[in-house]
């Protein structure tokens, strides 16, 4: 290595240490620090601790999952790493990937960096954390209803959600096995195009769109209650994409929320016991009764209890959400895409960071709402459906707190969202990331 390049590599080791004092600094719980950061420039990937990196922990930040060790590598990181990435360090998460706040009871609750008495978000909250102070090019996350791009959201970075079934799964402490997918994150859409480009097998490309597009855009029934800068973000960026030249279409999604309201909670419950039930024996040789046991976090805690007993969604209704609604969720969007727009621009939440410790009830507007489904209220049907979604930082709100904006677009439609997403970055009068 060169004086030039040794010292360009101590400089690298030099912020990123920094970068960990930050969080520690602002005791966001965001990392489980292992191994050292690269000193050849190679791009500096952090990962989400429900995806196996061999040789590293791999807990889904659950204190019964303390002692196991990854064997190999999820393919998702293999890719990468055969590309010249490098993994030295894990990032926590919501426990078990199963909420949305980045509460954890065991590693202790991730806190936002641009307001420490903030949520990060869940379930990614480390990754977007770790991001947001500066540490790393790349954050490989998970999704099922939102995990990828709510924490960017709250933490002013680029979250990522393909299609499900555009990476391979394999290597993650799943959930819902129905719309889980790896995700991505990053400051700067380059590298989240490239890494796509690598876990899909396709050629990584970010052209400019050669005509205008159709986006459509929700009712204010739809919306619903909203913090007042939210709103104005909302209406600031359709503006932009007007001004752009695209056409906006108002569309109705209330018959599409009304479908992923019936099935989506029954499937999620579903899934996910039946899913932990062959992980945790498989990881620990325990009973998944030793996990129910141990989970250190009260929201977690209550949904594994409901649906263990198999009383909250029986198997008819289960087999009914899984085999008659959620097909015809798909069809609705399948037709909305086809018949009506091309992409779908939303807020990524209705709300900015809420404060650390609100359990059930975020206040919003001078109220208590429900924390998951307000939260959740805009990423909950396109995850349901497998649809590619990107959350946008947009500026902030006056209290210095990020705002996202959403994009999503037609299932298998990745390519054509991530082109348009970086269009609409590029525009003047869109706030850059940060």
């Amino acid at each position: 290595m060169t004086a030039g390049g040794a010292a360009a590599a101590l400089g690298a080791r030099i912020e990123r240490a920094a970068a960990l004092n930050a969080i520690a600094e602002v005791d966001t719980a965001a990392l489980v620090r292992e191994g050292a950061p690269s000193a050849d420039g190679a791009p500096f990937v952090h990962v989400k601790d429900n995806i196996a990196v061999r040789g590293l922990q791999w807990t889904a930040g659950t204190p019964l999952f303390a002692g196991v060790r990854a064997r190999r590598d999820a393919a998702a990181v293999r890719l990468l790493r055969e590309a010249g990435a490098s993994f030295p360090l894990k990032t926590t998460l919501h426990e078990l990937a199963f909420g949305v706040t980045g509460a954890n009871g065991w590693t202790g609750a991730i806190a936002n960096p641009h307001a420490p008495g903030r949520v990060a978000g869940g379930s990614s909250g480390g990754g977007a954390a770790a991001l947001a102070v500066g540490l790393g090019d790349l954050a490989l996350v998970t999704d099922t209803g939102g995990s990828a791009r709510i924490p960017a959201a709250f933490c002013g970075v680029i979250g990522f959600r393909p299609s499900t079934g555009r990476y391979p799964a394999d290597g993650m402490i799943a959930l819902t096995p129905s719309r889980d997918t790896i995700g991505l994150m990053a400051h700067d859409l380059r590298r989240i195009v490239r890494a796509d480009a690598i876990l899909a097998g396709e050629t990584a490309a970010l052209e400019p769109r050669d005509r205008p597009v159709r986006i459509g855009i929700a009712t204010e029934a739809v919306l619903g209650p909203m913090e007042p800068d939210v709103t104005d973000a909302y209406r600031r960026c359709v503006a932009l994409v007007v001004a752009a030249g695209h056409s906006v279409v108002p569309v109705d999604l209330a018959p599409i929320l009304a479908i992923d309201e019936s099935c989506g909670f029954a499937i999620a419950l579903h899934e996910t016991q039946a899913s932990l039930r062959a992980s945790t024996p498989a990881l620990t040789g325990r009973p998944f009764e030793d996990l129910l046991a141990a989970v250190a976090t009260p929201d977690v805690a209550h949904l594994l209890a409901l649906a263990a007993g198999g009383e909250a969604v029986t198997a008819a209704r289960y087999a009914d959400a899984i085999g008659r609604e959620w097909p015809g969720l798909r069809r609705a969007y399948a037709a909305l895409f086809a018949d009506e727009i091309d992409a779908l621009l939303l807020p990524t939440t209705p709300v900015t960071a809420p404060l650390i410790g609100g359990g059930d009830s975020i206040a919003l507007n001078g109220e208590q709402a429900p924390t998951f489904p307000t939260l959740t209220r805009f990423t909950r049907a396109d995850s349901m459906a497998g649809l590619p979604s990107i959350s946008l930082p947009f500026g902030r709100d006056d209290r210095g707190l990020p705002i996202g904006m959403m994009l999503s677009a037609a299932r298998h439609a990745d390519a054509m969202l991530l082109a348009l997403a970086g269009d609409l970055m590029a525009l003047d009068g869109f706030p850059a990331a940060g």
